[in-house]
């Protein structure tokens, strides 16, 4: 007779117990105790108001996604919301800032203070009941794309992609195959910020319609381009979900761990590492730390702002290039937000131990 799972449950417990309490007890009385740094409570929702559909979204049928990052302050108000990322509709970019300011929760508590909690995103997805699958308009559209990219012929397949962009007429299947074809030409023409753009806009649709080979194909190349613009943080999230659908093809994985283990290396090394970067249309860049200082070196255009949102401070600064900021372990793990005019270009500049997530 099967004994219950409850007594399987109760005895596993009391072992794990067991071996704790002797660990704790068996320690030579000359070693170093650890020292209690803070109890933090994260912040939890009370309040979270949907955005509403835009309407004139909704009548041409449109769907997408919006990734805003915020601070939830000491009051658990939401401050400070920027759109991280989205399917490019910019209805449901303002739908999704106006819907997450009226949000509200109880703030983070540290060591029974309330406290900021400023590195926070979700995604917000725009979905109508009954979409699904592509038109067969848009799939014309997308293998004429894939034709001409085929054919070399480069000039056609931006025409294309352009007329494509303009409509805008997307589901959310169509979308994720609108930024894989967008991904394909900008790699056909060697634009390699472009195409990992497109290729993170492809993996943020979350849709069964998109194979599982096509996900993997996404996620190695955003790997590859991660590594080479020096976003290793985002490399090896990239790789980290490799790993968890790579059932079909293990010997791509195992090309790429070498290269992931050479990023961690990196990462946790004493060399300086450099990100060129340049202001988007939207005014900014993100980038999320590793080590614990950096500095700006601005090689043209002008930089305005330069805001540090880590776990429990957020804090902001003129962007003085070479200027060095240095960010105490109480804060937590940081992002830094840039903004600026578009097209600036400039470099970030990661020194100091590492304080990263990998």
């Amino acid at each position: 007779m099967r004994k219950p799972l409850s007594y399987s449950l109760a005895t596993l417990a009391l072992a794990l117990f067991s071996g704790l309490s002797s660990a704790q007890s068996e320690a030579p009385s000359g070693a170093p105790l650890a020292e209690h740094i803070a109890t933090v409570i994260e912040a939890q929702p009370i309040k979270r108001v949907d955005p509403k559909y835009p309407p004139t979204s909704a009548r041409k049928s449109q769907e997408g996604w919006v990734k805003v990052s915020f601070v939830i302050n000491k009051d658990g108000e939401v401050e400070d919301p920027v759109v991280q990322d989205s399917s490019g509709l910019k209805a449901f970019e303002k739908a999704t800032l106006r819907a997450v300011k009226r949000w509200q929760y109880s703030p983070a508590i540290q060591d029974g203070e309330a406290i900021q909690q400023c590195r926070n995103m979700v995604q917000i997805d725009f979905r109508l009941a009954g979409s699904s699958g592509v038109t067969r308009k848009f799939m014309r559209r997308y293998k004429a794309v894939s034709e001409a990219i085929t054919n070399k012929d480069l000039p056609l397949a931006a025409e294309l992609i352009a007329e494509m962009r303009d409509d805008q007429l997307w589901n959310h299947t169509e979308s994720a195959y609108f930024w894989l074809a967008d991904s394909y030409y900008a790699k056909a023409t060697d634009d390699t910020v472009r195409e990992l753009k497109s290729v993170r806009r492809a993996l943020a649709v979350d849709t069964d319609a998109v194979r599982t080979s096509t996900k993997q194909y996404l996620l190695e190349r955003e790997f590859v381009l991660s590594i080479n613009e020096s976003e290793y943080n985002e490399a090896m999230k990239a790789y980290d979900k490799l790993e968890k659908i790579a059932d079909e093809k293990p010997e791509q994985l195992a090309q790429l761990a070498p290269y992931a283990e050479k990023v961690k290396e990196l990462v946790k090394g004493n060399e300086p590492m450099i990100r060129k970067a340049s202001i988007n249309e939207d005014g900014r860049v993100f980038h999320q730390l590793s080590r614990n200082a950096f500095a700006l070196d601005i090689a043209e255009g002008d930089l305005d702002e330069v805001q540090i949102r880590c776990d429990n401070k957020l804090s902001r600064y003129t962007a003085v290039s070479k200027s060095q900021w240095h960010i105490p372990s109480s804060w937590g793990q940081c992002s830094v937000y840039v903004s600026g005019s578009p097209g600036a270009q400039f470099e970030v500049v990661e020194v100091g131990d590492y304080i990263g997530e990998i």
